[in-house]
């Protein structure tokens, strides 16, 4: 800057100068005087002298100027990744961008190898090199080569031979990295091959077409969507058919009406075995800059067998959606979390909520429970590790919307969708059905009173048979107190003649006891049902039948499994049960003449918390033709009999929630056996 002033200052100064001397020289006239000839040859020396001082600064500041720029252009070289190496491949100048670019100061750079500083891999020998380099005086090559800390760089090198005289060369060399840019199109001929690779493999078609000229201008190969081999036919634009040109023809008319510019369509085609395809189309026109359209990008897709699926599962959706618009019972599709995903129309009319307000609550919320849904959760929770027939169905309760209660018996059943286990509930309002029940119930009452009512005649019948025995037994012991009375000896036997009419009038409350209870078997069908011995119950009865057993010469024994067994019973029909069959063993043993009297009561745990009591005696047992018809009504062995008494104690016992069968025994003989539920409580007692 100092320069151009001094310059300029010179300029003004001999400018000045000239013009004092042109305006001098128009007011002097000849001939000059003394003064005025030195006044002009002043001028002209001052002319002079600054025309030299003003020409010596130009060239002053051209070479100044000279010399900045080579200083500047020093500089850029230097931050230039440059270098100079000599023909042994000993490195003598490394410039900063080197220093930059391999990380080694030149300090440390200078004097050595480059091959043995940056561990350089040459794509050939390095004669080769420099033979090369001597004969074309340029060489460009890429080679790989190693940063300070190790990582490997690309390296572009372009190198110019120097001769420094004789057989002395130096190759000044200029380095570029290229790592990132190699990189960059390595990356990018792999997605160009991952591209090419997905569309083959996907069977997309793409194509690129000028509308201007009517042609394509490049496609991708097409073998996988035209079904065709491409060594017969060959790539690109080969693939083109007039039937493509009238397709690319339409979209650019249906888009231009629509005002878009993107296109997307179905259509169909024919493969080369005549199979027909449907394909998927999407188009986009591309535009210059007056908005005419000028190119068309497209990509045509076989979606035949995705449209074939999808048509699957559409039937699939629609027929799912007719089964739940139409299954009679509430059906809940949940996850395995159990939020509901689907319901089916009576689901919604039984809880009275709208499908919106179902899909995405929880299953459990929806049962009414006392313990709340969290219990409820864990009941279901349970429930699932078993099988559908261990627990199912189960009874519980929903609330409606609208708050009320409504039982119903569902099922659960599971399974997995695409891995994902679901859960399907079926439920069934049971309200219907607990009506039906109770109309059942009333009617089966009625029934059974119409019943009782129409068997009052057989019943008639059943009153002289189990009344005989009490009667009997008043008779006879009236008829003993008769014989002590009328007795040839004064003396009486006040105590037995006291218990034997203590006996007579036992047996009058007992045949009194007996109408009363048949009286309300009659009525109501009910009983008096209470725990009793069964112990002293069996022992009761048999001394009742037995009366007087020693005429009949019958031996009888017990075998019971627990004397402490106490049942539930009404005890005078247990007992007319037990009489019943104790007195048929005594008169079937004595019917037979002579022979074996024995008669065992015996007691055996059966299932079910029933316990079972057998009578068995050794007479002549029961003709196999009469066990079929042996508890039916008018069936009897015995000569006068009535055939009422195991009829009606089959009844009672049935009555009791137990059974009676009848079978002959091993030895001869005939045993009757019935249950009678257990009161494990009182017998712990």
């Amino acid at each position: 800057m100092a320069t151009d002033r001094r310059t300029i200052g010179f300029t003004a100064l001999f400018a000045a100068i000239i013009v004092v001397a042109i305006l001098k020289a128009a007011h002097l006239t000849p001939p000059f005087g003394q003064a005025g000839t030195v006044e002009i040859a002043l001028l002209i020396f001052a002319g002079l002298l600054s025309a030299a001082a003003m020409v010596w600064s130009w060239r002053s500041h051209l070479v100044e100027r000279d010399r900045v720029e080579r200083r500047e252009l020093v500089d850029a070289a230097e931050l230039a990744a440059v270098m100079v190496v000599d023909e042994e491949g000993t490195i003598r100048h490394w410039s900063r961008g080197c220093e930059e670019l391999y990380g080694w100061p030149a300090a440390a750079a200078v004097g050595r190898r480059r091959v043995d500083l940056l561990d350089t891999q040459t794509p050939e020998p390095v004669e080769a090199l420099w033979h090369r380099l001597r004969t074309a005086g340029r060489v460009s090559i890429e080679l790989i080569e190693r940063h300070r800390d190790g990582h490997e760089l690309i390296i572009h090198d372009h190198a110019k031979i120097i001769g420094h005289g004789g057989d002395r060369h130096s190759a000044v060399i200029a380095v570029t990295d290229v790592t990132e840019w190699r990189r960059a199109e390595e990356a990018l001929r792999l997605s160009e091959a991952r591209l090419a690779t997905s569309v083959a493999v996907q069977g997309i078609f793409i194509y690129e077409y000028d509308l201007v000229a009517g042609q394509p201008i490049w496609t991708t190969s097409g073998e996988t969507f035209f079904g065709l081999d491409g060594e017969e036919t060959g790539a690109g634009p080969r693939y083109w058919s007039e039937a493509l040109d009238a397709q690319v023809r339409e979209v650019v008319a249906t888009t231009s009406a629509s005002g878009q510019d993107r296109a997307h369509f179905d259509f169909d085609f024919r493969h080369p075995d005549g199979a027909a395809r449907r394909g998927e189309g999407w188009a986009r026109i591309i535009r210059n800059r007056e908005g005419r359209p000028v190119r068309l990008l497209g990509t045509h897709l076989d979606v035949t067998e995705r449209r074939e699926r999808e048509q699957e599962l559409r039937a699939g959706e629609a027929e799912r959606r007719a089964i739940l618009a139409t299954v009679p019972d509430a059906m809940f599709v949940c996850d395995e979390r159990g939020h509901v995903r689907a319901c089916s129309a009576t689901a919604r009319q039984l809880l009275g909520y709208d499908e919106g307000e179902l899909i995405g609550r929880q299953l459990s919320d929806l049962v009414d429970d006392p313990r709340g849904p969290a219990a409820v959760r864990r009941d279901l929770a349970r429930a699932r590790q078993l099988g559908p027939g261990d627990q199912w169905p189960v009874p519980i309760s929903v609330r409606r919307a609208d708050g009320e209660s409504v039982p119903i018996s569902f099922v659960l059943g599971d399974a997995y969708v695409d891995g994902a286990r679901m859960y399907v509930v079926f439920g069934r309002d049971m309200r219907p059905t607990i009506a039906t029940e109770e109309r059942f119930h009333r009617l089966t009452n009625d029934l059974a009173q119409v019943s009782r009512l129409g068997m009052m005649g057989e019943m008639a019948g059943a009153l002289a048979h189990e009344l005989s025995q009490p009667l009997s037994a008043i008779v006879n012991f009236l008829g003993a107190v008769d014989l002590m009375l009328d007795g040839d000896d004064d003396r009486v036997d006040i105590a037995r003649l006291r218990q034997a009419i203590q006996r007579a009038s036992e047996q009058a409350s007992r045949a009194g006891e007996i109408i009363r209870r048949l009286r309300a078997f009659i009525l109501r069908g009910e009983a008096d049902m209470r725990a009793e011995p069964l112990t002293s119950l069996v022992r009761e009865a048999a001394a009742l039948a037995l009366f007087n057993s020693s005429s009949f010469g019958i031996r009888l024994s017990y075998d019971f499994e627990n004397e402490g067994r106490v049942v539930l019973g009404d005890r005078i029909q247990i007992q007319q049960v037990l009489v019943n069959l104790i007195r048929n063993a005594a008169d079937a043993m004595t019917a037979q003449g002579e022979g074996r009297r024995e008669l065992l009561i015996s007691t055996k745990m059966a299932r079910d918390n029933l316990i079972e009591i057998a009578v068995q005696d050794s007479g002549p047992g029961i003709a196999p033709e009469m066990l079929e018809k042996l508890f039916s009504p008018f069936a009897t062995t015995k000569r006068e009999g009535l055939g009422f008494g195991l009829a009606i104690s089959r009844r009672i016992i049935e009555a009791h929630g137990g059974q009676m069968s009848a079978a002959a025994a091993r030895d001869g003989g005939a045993v009757f056996r019935f249950t009678l539920p257990v009161m494990e409580e009182e017998a712990a007692r």
